[in-house]
């Protein structure tokens, strides 16, 4: 059965999991309080990291006697009980808490500032897909990069190859996002009054509603034409952004506008899409994004763009650097050369690189977390036959 969470799959459950688990292969009762099942397949098949699932009356009653060695909770946890959890830290009664965030935006700045103050005596860790704009000098962060995992599922390397084999581009660039905010508002709206506009494939892409029920729609036919199966987990990966590949056929690159451009972000399919599928990008996220993708080793290519979009100036400022741009890639065949080696050297690294990364650094964050407590070093212990 897979589990779902935001329409983005996180886990597929597999296994059956009971106690007789914990108490025979793991010494230390690691607590989980309200996980979502999702989560907690996801500790288990990622981490080897079995969860005793508790009530919060059970807790409190346990820590009026002794205190726990770790407790696991999710965001809407600490959100909907941040006195009971603040004063059972304060008070010594959770030697080692951590909190699961599928984004880094639903525990306030205060909030965050008060378990930061707390954590310079306390073991506090938080797993979190996506960056803080602030840096926490006491909380442990471990950063996970969700969209990029669950996108790179072999269903989608196939799909990447049939497009890969068809594409021949008619127009140069595609724009798809939904004017939400101000960054993608100005920016959109400065595009689209452009002369070089005409180069442009038309998203069909209109408003968040429009899109969400057309994605669910869309699965629920795959569903009803074709039977369950990997190749929904696959599709479901990219949340409410599926890639439309009759579109991705007739484009050369893709203009990329991500949710979240200040303060608190995370990368989301928006930026993984394309890389996955081998689309040459323009990369218009603010410079925490643009720095965070050439440090895990992606390429953007650039002839002196970049440096002048992230300069510390209003945006409306920016926006004849960006036309500048896109009219530079639109008219120069060595840019669109060169936009298509990068865009290979992204794919093979998203491919291969990225996906070592990702399970070597989760578990090394488990370790770091719980030590050698979980099931992978038991089971390694026990393969000497």
């Amino acid at each position: 059965m897979c589990v779902y969470y935001s329409g983005v799959i996180l886990e597929c459950k597999y296994h059956i999991m009971t106690e007789s688990v914990l108490t025979k292969d793991t010494k230390i009762p690691i607590y989980g309080m309200d996980l979502p099942d999702w989560l907690n397949s996801f500790l288990y098949n990622h981490g080897g990291i079995f969860i005793k699932p508790i009530l919060l009356s059970e807790l409190l009653q346990i820590c009026e006697n002794k205190t726990i060695k770790y407790l696991v909770i999710y965001e809407n946890f600490v959100l909907y009980n941040k006195d009971v959890l603040l004063n059972l830290l304060e008070q010594g009664r959770i030697e080692s808490l951590i909190i699961y965030k599928n984004h880094p935006f639903t525990i306030t700045d205060v909030l965050m500032d008060q378990l930061d103050k707390i954590a310079k005596t306390h073991d506090i860790n938080i797993i979190v897909n996506g960056y803080y704009d602030k840096i926490y000098k006491n909380i442990k962060v471990y950063h996970i990069d969700t969209f990029e995992h669950v996108i790179s599922h072999f269903f989608t390397l196939f799909l990447s190859q049939i497009l890969k084999k068809n594409r021949q581009h008619t127009k140069t660039f595609l724009m798809q996002t939904v004017f939400k905010d101000n960054f993608r508002k100005t920016i959109g709206e400065f595009i689209i009054n452009l002369s070089i506009y005409k180069d442009f494939i038309k998203s069909p892409i209109t408003d968040s509603d429009t899109l969400y029920k057309k994605t669910n729609n869309f699965l629920k036919h795959m569903e009803q034409k074709y039977g369950t199966g990997q190749y929904i987990d696959a599709l479901m990966s990219f949340g409410n952004g599926l890639p439309n590949f009759k579109i991705y056929e007739q484009v050369f690159c893709e203009i990329v506008l991500e949710t979240r451009n200040q303060g608190n972000w995370h990368f989301t399919e928006k930026t993984f899409r394309p890389i996955s599928l081998g689309i040459p990008i323009v990369y218009l996220g603010h410079k925490p994004m643009y720095n965070r993708l050439l440090e895990y080793g992606y390429h953007l290519y650039d002839n002196n763009f970049y440096q002048q979009w992230h300069k510390d100036i209003r945006l409306e400022e920016k926006l004849s650097y960006l036309e500048d741009f896109l009219t530079h890639i639109n008219s120069s065949e060595l840019a669109q050369k060169q936009m298509e080696q990068t865009a290979q050297h992204n794919y093979q690294h998203f491919w291969n690189h990225r996906k070592l990364h990702y399970y070597t650094y989760i578990n090394d964050t488990f370790e770091s977390i719980f030590g050698r407590n979980n099931l992978i070093h038991n089971i390694y212990k026990e393969m000497n036959f």
